[in-house]
């Protein structure tokens, strides 16, 4: 792939991984879900945003 591919995708799971702490904070004081369903999408987001920064490195590494 172009480096200039790398870059762009880079950027764009920084930007994922933006969205999902985000949602981590927002979408479980919102939710008038049960509080252990809460803990759940809490944990979801967080691990979504720390996969997507991992792959974003890893893109802007040229690794993969």
């Amino acid at each position: 792939m172009d480096r200039l591919w790398f870059s762009v995708t880079s950027d764009l799971f920084v930007n994922l991984s933006a969205g999902w702490f985000a949602a981590a904070l927002i979408v479980p004081s919102t939710s008038k879900k049960t509080l252990r369903l809460n803990f759940w999408l809490f944990t979801f987001d967080i691990l979504a945003g720390i996969f997507c920064l991992v792959v974003s490195f890893y893109f802007k590494k040229g690794s993969i």
